[in-house]
């Protein structure tokens, strides 16, 4: 019965996970141009040139989880 619902949540939670890294990438995608951004099953992964540099003057880098407010 435990197995049952381990194996539920654990879809439910995998679901969710995929759901919030597309809206990650849809939201930097929009609010980062340059960079390339691709959504992969539990991350996101972001690349670009000159991505180091940036990183240090863009806090949207910085701080990817506020654009999924």
């Amino acid at each position: 019965m435990m197995e049952g619902f381990e194996a539920r949540a654990e879809a439910i939670g995998a679901r969710a996970s995929a759901r919030a890294a597309a809206r990650l990438a849809d939201a930097a995608r929009e609010k980062l141009p340059g960079v390339s951004v691709e959504a992969e099953p539990g991350r996101v992964v972001i690349s670009g040139r000159g991505l180091g540099r940036r990183w240090l003057r863009d806090p949207a880098l910085r701080w990817l989880g506020g654009l999924l407010r």
